[in-house]
C-alpha cells in the first residue's frame, strides 16, 4: 500500500529542524458539543477558535465565565468565583507560529448552574444556523425548544429572537444589501440567460444614490414555451411580500395543455396601482407581442388598478373577470352556470323578478368577461376562475418572507425544478394527447352513450342532430361546432358531439385541438432555465448602487397585536352571553356593519341616519340656563334693590354707600360660571336658593316655622321669552370696580311660581344661602 504524500507547506524551515523539539498536540475541530477538551501545551490556530471552544465547555458544563485578558495576543480565562481555582492561559508562541496554551488548571470548586453566561446571542446565532439548515421555517418557539433539548439551555425569547434573526440573515443574506446588488443580479441573468428580460427602474433622490423602485424578468425559456405550446389566456394577480421592506410581486401565468399553471413573468414593485401595473403590462406586451396579433386573453380578480391599466396597454385585449370573487361577493348579498346567450339571458330575467337587487349588482359587469356565452373562441379555454395565479401563490407562499434576491432566485430554481419535472413526467407518456385531456375525454366518451345522433343528409356526411330526451342539438363536425357552445370554448368535443363521431366510427382524437395534445407539451417544455452562479461570482457593474425602498406607512389603522390574557379571564367572562345574531347596516342593508362604519351608498336615497330622542330627565336648554348657580354681588339695601344689577362672568366686589362697613371677602365656591337673574322692581323679598341636591338622597327644601310669605313652590316653564327689565342703573347708587355687561332678566314670577332667590352681600349668611 502507497501513503499519499500531501503537497501542502507543512515542511521544516530547514532539514535540521526535523526530530528537534517536542511535539505538542493539535486541537481537533470535529467534536460534539460538551465533548471539546483541550491540555497544556494544545495548539490554536487562530484566538477565535479558542474562544469558541472555551465557551463551548463552559456552557456544557453549566459555569460563569470571566476573561480576565482578551485581546489580540493572549487570552486568560478564569470562573466567575474568586475561590474556585480554574485558570486557562493562551498567547502566541513564535517559534511553533501558532496560539498554545502555556498555562491551564482544570479544577473546579465551585457549583454547576443551568446556565452560563457564555451563551450569548452569537453563540446561539451559530448553533441555531446549522439547524435551521435543515429546518429552515425555524421560529422563535421552535429555536427555543431546540436549545432547551439540544444545550439544556433556557435563554430570553428575546435573545432567542434576535439570534434566529441573525441565523437566517446569515443564510438567505441582508435586505439592506441585497437590494444594492439588483443591477449585479439583473446582468447576471441576462449574461446566463440569454434573450431574457430583465427591467429595473430606480427613483432618484437628490444628494443620495437612487433608490429601488420596480423589478421585471422574463426568462428567454419560460417567454419562448409560452409563445410555443400554451394557449393564449393569461392570468394575472399580485400578493404582497412579507418581508421588512413590504412590496408586492406581480405575475403572468398561463396554461399548458396539461392544464398546469406556466409562469411567463414576474416582477417585484412597490404598490398595486394602476401605474405598476402599466409598467409590468407594457414589458410584458415587449416579450410576448402585441395584443392585435396575437389575440391575447385575460382573466383577473379585479385587482387595483389593473382593468384600467390593461384597457390603456391592450386595448384590443379580451378580459375575464374571476367568477370566484365575483360569487364571494354576491354570495353576501344574495344566494349556476350558461353556456348559451338565451340560457344566460332567461336566467337573468328569472332573477330579476326574484330579486332586482341581485340582477342589478350582476348587471353592472361586462357580460363578455364573466359569462362563458361570451368568450371568445380563440383562447380555447373556459376557465372562469384565477385558480392558476392561485396556485403559483401558493408555492411561492414561503418565498415571500426572504429578501428580494433570494426570493427571485427561489423562484427561479422553482420553475427550474418545475419545468425538469414535467418533462420527465411527460417523456414516458405515449398518447396523442396530454394526461389530463386523455381523462377527459374517457369521460364524456362514456356519457355520450346516453345522446342519439341522426344524419341530416348533407354532402361531407359530418351534420348531425343530437337529441335526448326532447332536447336537440346541432353538431357539425367539419366547423368542429356544437349548439351547447362547449366544443368551440375548450377544443375538446362534448357529449354531443362525440355521439356524432361514434355515429361515424371516427377517432375522437382527430376532433380534439391540436393546443390539447402533446406536440404542444413537447414544444412547451422544450426550453430549459440555465443556471445563475452565487453572489461571488457576478460581475459588478459601474453604476451606483441602489438603496432599499423608502417604507411609507400603510393606509388604514395599525394592527394591534393582541396580548396574551391571563388565565383567570376567560373564567370571569363565563356569565356573559356571546352575540346570537348579525349585525344589519341600516345604511346600505348589508350585514357584519352598521352603518357608522358604512362605506357605501345608502340603498334608500331618502335615508338619513337615527337620533336618539332626548330623555324625559334630563333638562332642555334653556332650563339649563335658569339653573344656572347665582352670582355672589347683589345691592346692599332696599333702595338699591329697584336698581339694575350688574353681573359678570367671573365674581365681582360691589361697594354700597348705605353701609360704612367694608365688605367682606367672599368664600370661594366651586363654580366657573355665574349668572345672576333679578325679578323686575317691586316688594322686597328675602329669599334664598335651595341647595343642589345630595347623591344618595332626596331634595328636600329647608322648612322655616311660621313662614308664611313664602310662595308656592312650582316647576319652571322654560317657553317663557326673557327679556329686559326697563329700570335704569343708578350711578349714584352703585360703584363697580369693573364694568361688565349687563345679563339678560327674566319676567317676575307668575302668581303659581316660586320668585327666583336674591343674595344680599349684608345678610346674615344661612345655610339656605351657600352656594
Amino acid at each position: 500500500m502507497f501513503e499519499y504524500e500531501s503537497e501542502d507547506l507543512h515542511t521544516p524551515i530547514s532539514s535540521d529542524d526535523e526530530g528537534r523539539g517536542e511535539k505538542f498536540p493539535e486541537f481537533n475541530d470535529e467534536y460534539a458539543h460538551g465533548e471539546g477538551r483541550f491540555e497544556l501545551g494544545t495548539r490554536f490556530a487562530t484566538v477565535d477558535r479558542f474562544k469558541e471552544v472555551v465557551k463551548d465547555c463552559f456552557i456544557a458544563e453549566g459555569r460563569e465565565v470571566k476573561w480576565i485578558k482578551n485581546d489580540k495576543e493572549r487570552v486568560r480565562v478564569g470562573y466567575g468565583d474568586k475561590e474556585c481555582p480554574y485558570l486557562v492561559h493562551l498567547s502566541y508562541n513564535k517559534s511553533l507560529q501558532c496560539y498554545q496554551v502555556k498555562t491551564y488548571h482544570p479544577e473546579h470548586t465551585c457549583a454547576r448552574d443551568l446556565g452560563s453566561n457564555a451563551a450569548d446571542q452569537h453563540w446561539l446565532s451559530k448553533k441555531i444556523e446549522k439547524q435551521m439548515s435543515t429546518q429552515p421555517h425555524m421560529n422563535t418557539k421552535e429555536a427555543t425548544d431546540f436549545l432547551k433539548e439540544d444545550f439544556a439551555l433556557c435563554p430570553h425569547p428575546k435573545m432567542v429572537y434576535r439570534a434566529v434573526k441573525e441565523a437566517r440573515e446569515k443564510i438567505q443574506g441582508n435586505e439592506k444589501e441585497q437590494y444594492k446588488r439588483s443591477r449585479d443580479y439583473c446582468e447576471e441573468i441576462l449574461r446566463s440567460n440569454p434573450g431574457s428580460s430583465t427591467r429595473l427602474e430606480l427613483m432618484p433622490i437628490p444628494d443620495g444614490p437612487p433608490v429601488f423602485y420596480k423589478l421585471y424578468i422574463c426568462l428567454e425559456a419560460c417567454k419562448q414555451g409560452f409563445k410555443d405550446g400554451c394557449r393564449p389566456l393569461l392570468h394575472l394577480d399580485g400578493c404582497f411580500l412579507k418581508t421588512y421592506y413590504s412590496g408586492w410581486l406581480l405575475a403572468a401565468v398561463a396554461q399548458d395543455a396539461n392544464n398546469q399553471f406556466y409562469v411567463v413573468a414576474y416582477g417585484v414593485v412597490r404598490a398595486e396601482t394602476k401605474e405598476a401595473w402599466k409598467w409590468f403590462l407594457t414589458n410584458l406586451q415587449g416579450d410576448i407581442g402585441d395584443d392585435a396579433n396575437h389575440g391575447w386573453n385575460f382573466i383577473s380578480d379585479q385587482q387595483k388598478g389593473l382593468l384600467p391599466a390593461l384597457k390603456e396597454v391592450m386595448p384590443h385585449a379580451k378580459l375575464r373577470n374571476c367568477v370566484m370573487h365575483m360569487w364571494k361577493n354576491f354570495i353576501n348579498r344574495y344566494k349556476d352556470l350558461c353556456t348559451t346567450v338565451a340560457e344566460f339571458k332567461e336566467c337573468m330575467e328569472k332573477l330579476k323578478t326574484v330579486n332586482k337587487g341581485a340582477w342589478e349588482y350582476l348587471s353592472k359587469f361586462e357580460p363578455e368577461t364573466w359569462v362563458k356565452a361570451y368568450f371568445s373562441h380563440g383562447s380555447k379555454v373556459d376557465n372562469l376562475t384565477n385558480n392558476m395565479c392561485e396556485a403559483f401563490n401558493a408555492k411561492i407562499v414561503s418565498y415571500r418572507c426572504k429578501p428580494i434576491l433570494t426570493m427571485c432566485e427561489e423562484i427561479r430554481c422553482y420553475l427550474m425544478r418545475r419545468m425538469v419535472n414535467h418533462k420527465r413526467i411527460l417523456e414516458n407518456h405515449s398518447g396523442r394527447l396530454a394526461p389530463v385531456q386523455e381523462k377527459r375525454m374517457e369521460k364524456l366518451l362514456n356519457l355520450s352513450t346516453k345522446w342519439t345522433a341522426k344524419w341530416v343528409g348533407d354532402n361531407e356526411r359530418k351534420r348531425f342532430e343530437v337529441s335526448r330526451k326532447g332536447t336537440k342539438v346541432d353538431v357539425d363536425l367539419i366547423r368542429h361546432s356544437c349548439s351547447c357552445n362547449r366544443w368551440q370554448l375548450t377544443g375538446m368535443p362534448y357529449l354531443h358531439a362525440f355521439a356524432a363521431i361514434r355515429k361515424r366510427h371516427d377517432t375522437p382524437q382527430d376532433y380534439v385541438h391540436p393546443w390539447l395534445c402533446m406536440e404542444s407539451i413537447r414544444r412547451t417544455y422544450a426550453h430549459c432555465i440555465k443556471p445563475v452562479p452565487s453572489p461571488e461570482f457576478w460581475v459588478g457593474t459601474e453604476f451606483s448602487k441602489p438603496d432599499p425602498p423608502i417604507i411609507k406607512r400603510p393606509i388604514g389603522r395599525p394592527k394591534v397585536h393582541n396580548r396574551q390574557k391571563d388565565p383567570v379571564e376567560p373564567l370571569m367572562q363565563e356569565g356573559k352571553l356571546k352575540r346570537s345574531f348579525v349585525v344589519s347596516c341600516s345604511k346600505c342593508g348589508e350585514k357584519g356593519h352598521n352603518y357608522k362604519t358604512c362605506k357605501g351608498a345608502p340603498s334608500n336615497p331618502n335615508w338619513k341616519p337615527k337620533t336618539r330622542r332626548p330623555s324625559k330627565k334630563s333638562a332642555t336648554a334653556s332650563q339649563a340656563l335658569i339653573m344656572l348657580p347665582l352670582s355672589q354681588s347683589a345691592p346692599g339695601s332696599e333702595d338699591a334693590s329697584s336698581s339694575q344689577p350688574v353681573s359678570s362672568p367671573n365674581p365681582t366686589v360691589v361697594e354700597s354707600p348705605a353701609t360704612s362697613n367694608p365688605p367682606m371677602p367672599q368664600a370661594p365656591t366651586r363654580v366657573t360660571r355665574s349668572t345672576l337673574i333679578i325679578s323686575p322692581p317691586g316688594p322686597t323679598t328675602t329669599q334664598t336658593r335651595p341647595p343642589a341636591p345630595t347623591i344618595g338622597r332626596p331634595f328636600k327644601p329647608p322648612a322655616k316655622d311660621n313662614d308664611t310669605s313664602r310662595p308656592q313652590q312650582s316647576r319652571f316653564i322654560p317657553k317663557q321669552k326673557i327679556f329686559r327689565p326697563p329700570a335704569p342703573v343708578a350711578a349714584s347708587t352703585i360703584n363697580t370696580t369693573t364694568q361688565q355687561p349687563t345679563p339678560p332678566t327674566i319676567p317676575s314670577a307668575a302668581p303659581n311660581q316660586k320668585a327666583r332667590p336674591q343674595s344680599l352681600p349684608n345678610s346674615p349668611k344661612t345655610k339656605d344661602s351657600k352656594e
